[in-house]
């Protein structure tokens, strides 16, 4: 943005909002490969476990994700209206909610963890470490919860170094405790899996307290006065955020099926596929950031009725995150091999992984672009559109999954090309929508 908040379109300035976040993403993905590192060198067990709870709290938290993503959209079109009072009540609002969202996470959280969801596990090793896990991993739920409003303030104001400067605390923070808790180092006595599961609380509450401290210090008006959306502007808000939170909710809940489908094919493949689930971050490192920036400028750039600069804008859009992509993915092709030998020491293991890598080259590639495809239709506000996008890409997703894994199984690096069929359907569905054109001329609820 200039001096004026108005949004700039360059490649520079399109990079300078995204690359605050795909670096704060890239630090997530060192912890979770920090994570699996540890888990794996304690059992297969041990990452196996820890690493489906971790899928069912972000299935979870998908809900306020979901949330979190309305509230970026609508600030963003605040913004872009010349309206930037109201586009802080928003923020102060969605902060509120989400804090009675993560009690109310936490709360599922425990009950889920009673008895319906480890009960889905056939090895018995692998359901003690996620009951054990989980329990110490939904505490998470209100502190990430709360930050998950604050990142969407930060890209909603296209003013995202704050992201940045969380994600490297945070992550400094769980990599340290991961270390001292899970195998031991520097003296500490270790305490195994639930060592990475105290880490991440630690760290997830560490950047909910540093967001607080930086908003106070650089944009002390996003927290006073403390006054809220009207009944109809929070009706608004909802009919926004609704669509997304159940998209964002069905495509990681079904990719947590997804694993517990592969639980029943193997642990070996149960195994790779975790560790895929690594690599396919490298993607996402890039692709997070990309699609958060699309929203805020789709958003944005239709807010301010600057309906010319959008093609090129996407166009730019697009040329970045596949750049990007090929930047950091290129060694799934090129040299498979020394990746998969950092996590397999056996050679069916390694096999597996390499054919696996080769397969995930070409999902991630489609990804680049399919993905900044539905953030269009997202950050437009036709978010129901998206929402059914997903649900159909979804379907066929549930169906190939079930079919390789559960009726004809098949050897992983087959299994993983749901994937591909996914991505693509998501381009599909969305290319069907924005090719009318009627996108460009959506409002959202004001």
């Amino acid at each position: 943005m200039n001096a004026a908040g108005e949004l700039k379109t360059g490649y520079a300035d399109l990079l300078r909002m995204a690359i605050p976040i795909s670096v704060g993403t890239m630090l997530q993905f060192f912890v979770l490969l920090t994570d699996n590192f540890f888990l794996a060198r304690l059992s297969e067990q041990a990452i196996n476990g820890a690493g489906n709870a971790g899928l069912v709290y972000m299935t979870l938290e998908m809900i306020a994700v979901g949330s979190a993503a309305a509230l970026q959209i609508v600030i963003a079109r605040r913004i872009g209206e010349g309206r930037r009072d109201a586009a802080l009540q928003t923020f102060r609002t969605g902060l509120l909610l989400h804090g009675f969202m993560g009690l109310s996470l936490m709360g599922i959280g425990m009950l889920l963890n009673s008895g319906p969801v480890n009960s889905a596990i056939a090895d018995p090793g692998i359901r003690t470490v996620f009951t054990e896990f989980f329990a110490i991993r939904l505490l998470g739920f209100i502190p990430f919860t709360a930050l998950l409003a604050f990142n969407a303030l930060y890209t909603g104001t296209a003013k995202t170094w704050p992201i940045l400067a969380i994600g490297a605390c945070s992550a400094t923070v769980n990599i340290v405790l991961d270390a001292a808790w899970v195998e031991g180092w520097w003296g500490v006595e270790a305490i195994g899996a639930t060592g990475a599961a105290w880490a991440s609380f630690c760290a997830e509450s560490t950047g909910f307290l540093i967001a607080l401290a930086l908003t106070l210090r650089v944009m002390p008006e996003a927290l006073r006065p403390w006054s809220l959306l009207s009944w109809e502007d929070l009706r608004a808000w909802w009919k926004l955020a609704y669509p997304l939170i159940e998209q964002f909710l069905t495509t990681v809940s079904t990719w947590t099926a997804f694993f517990f489908f592969v639980e029943k094919v193997g642990s070996l493949e149960l195994k790779v596929s975790h560790v895929t689930r690594n690599f396919f971050m490298l993607a996402f490192i890039v692709t997070q950031g990309m699609q958060q920036t699309t929203r805020t400028y789709v958003s944005g750039l239709l807010g301010a009725g600057r309906l010319e600069e959008l093609d090129q804008t996407l166009r730019r859009l697009f040329t970045l995150t596949f750049i990007g992509v090929l930047l950091l993915c290129h060694g799934y092709i090129l040299y498979p091999d020394r990746l998969a030998a950092v996590f397999f020491t056996d050679a069916a293991g390694q096999e597996a992984m390499v054919k696996t890598l080769h397969l995930l080259f070409i999902a991630v590639c489609t990804y680049a672009f399919t993905g900044i495809m539905l953030s269009t239709i997202q950050g437009s506000g036709a978010t129901n559109v998206a929402f059914r996008v997903e649900l159909a890409a979804v379907t066929i997703y549930m169906v190939v999954a079930a079919a390789l894994t559960l009726i004809w199984p098949q050897p992983i690096w087959i299994i993983w090309r749901v994937e591909l069929v996914y991505f693509s359907s998501i381009g599909l569905g969305s290319w069907l929508y924005l090719r009318k054109g009627t996108w460009r001329h959506a409002t959202q609820p004001s």
